[in-house]
């Protein structure tokens, strides 16, 4: 179950454009996979919809990742986590803040660098 955390983790590391090794606001690596774990089925197209607590835990993240560094370590982790799981719809999970309704100030692309 840990590597589903993980492929989630790489959307909303594209989501923060940024990362490092340090927690984000209040949260630590672990605490933010388990906020978007949620979020697997819907990512690796078991389910049509994401989950209401996907998006909950999505938008916390991002709440709590305000600054360039918090972003740089939540986009670290997740991007990290992401890359373990397996059959990760890459479309899916680009789309995912449009999916859950959560308006975010930039794009981000299969190519993104969470050190920009």
């Amino acid at each position: 179950m840990k590597p589903v955390f993980v492929s989630f983790f790489t959307l909303l590391v594209l989501v923060f454009t940024v990362a490092a090794k340090e927690p984000s606001k209040g949260l630590t690596c672990d605490q933010e996979k388990t906020l978007v774990a949620p979020c697997v089925d819907f990512l690796t197209k078991k389910t049509d919809t994401p989950a209401t607590p996907c998006c909950e835990g999505l938008k916390k993240i991002i709440e709590s990742s305000p600054t360039k560094k918090e972003k740089k370590a939540a986009c670290k982790c997740l991007k990290e986590a992401a890359s373990q799981v397996p059959n990760l719809d890459k479309d899916r999970a680009n789309n995912l803040c449009k999916t859950c309704k959560i308006t975010v100030d930039f794009l981000f692309s299969k190519n993104f660098e969470c050190e920009k």
